[in-house]
């Protein structure tokens, strides 16, 4: 087996990979943490340019030199690799464990459903607010975001029922309080980078819980950031927390834009695509951080728009909620 070195720019970094394993896992079991998120080749946030060097793909496609390609996707056929990532020192302290986790309390409608998840004593689970986890039961895993800024208070997750969707089935009908699951995270590179700039979270469904997270944590450092926040629904009774209205009275900082994008014909308020709705309030948006998190269309929509409108590419932060494969 070669011996392989992987060397990150800018940050002058280096770790060793390993053959036949994908670039991203080797940073990881090395304590790298290089942008990601889904893993699977979906979400596209893991791509990164090759300076120098060699990688193949699952599917046997070569990249070399000036080539960008997905560190989740490829593995090294180079003793040396040179690429350019960004790389991510605030989370090299966070430890990725598996832990088995109580339900203690359910809050269900007939779509949404809060959790809340007790952890041994002993857990010791620390996170970023904005990261997810890997929940699994009955032999059935699915990703689902932390919804609160802090472990203390145990772990909160918000689920969308999806029709025929094995996991949020199991989760809707069969478990009770204190039904015994496994929690292994925390996972990704989703979270409040340090600016002064106004920011815009943009969130599409249950797309708001790492959004709560976040503010909540920006509210208990006492930001004074200027806030808004987007929430889509297709429908006004989908919209299943008031917090952001409570957030919004009693912070100045905090502006709250919820939307509607179905025929609802009792809803009053604004109408139309989400992130549409930050274009017509913010014409030049260079001046903004946006932290989207929803579907893959919301959040390549949401880029593309926003860059039109004058964002920078490295002002937009996305966790994009993909499909289980």
């Amino acid at each position: 087996m070669m011996d392989i070195i992987v060397k990150v720019q800018p940050s002058n970094i280096q770790f060793n990979a390993v053959e036949n394993v994908t670039i991203l896992e080797s940073a990881l079991k090395s304590g790298v943490i290089l942008e990601h998120s889904c893993k699977n080749g979906s979400c596209g946030l893991c791509s990164s340019q090759l300076i120098s060097g060699e990688v193949t793909s699952q599917e046997g496609e070569t990249f070399t030199s000036g080539q960008s390609f997905l560190t989740c996707q490829c593995k090294p056929s180079s003793n040396e690799i040179i690429i350019e990532a960004e790389y991510y020192p605030e989370l090299a302290g966070i430890v990725r464990k598996v832990t088995p986790c109580k339900i203690s309390s359910i809050d269900k409608s007939a779509q949404f459903a809060i959790f809340k998840f007790r952890l041994p004593p002993t857990a010791a689970f620390k996170y970023l607010p904005g990261q997810y986890i890997n929940l699994s039961y009955q032999g059935v895993t699915r990703s689902y975001s932390i919804a609160n800024a802090d472990s203390n208070d145990g772990i909160e997750l918000h689920i969308r029922r999806v029709p025929d969707g094995v996991m949020s089935e199991l989760l809707f009908s069969d478990v009770t309080v204190n039904s015994l699951l496994r929690m292994d995270g925390p996972i990704g590179t989703f979270f409040v980078r340090p600016d002064t700039k106004p920011i815009v979270f943009l969130a599409g469904g249950t797309g708001f819980a790492p959004v709560k997270a976040m503010v909540e944590s920006l509210i208990a450092q006492e930001s004074s950031r200027d806030i808004s926040i987007y929430w889509g629904m297709n429908s006004s009774k989908d919209f299943y927390s008031d917090l952001p209205i409570e957030w919004a009275s009693k912070f100045k900082n905090v502006k709250y834009i919820p939307v509607v994008s179905g025929d609802d014909y009792e809803w009053n308020g604004r109408k139309g695509l989400v992130h549409k709705a930050v274009i017509e309030d913010i014409q030049n948006m260079s001046n903004s951080c946006v932290y989207a998190c929803g579907s893959p269309q919301m959040i390549a929509a949401a880029k593309q728009d926003f860059m039109h409108a004058g964002l920078l590419e490295k002002q937009f932060f996305s966790d994009v909620f993909t499909a289980s494969k």
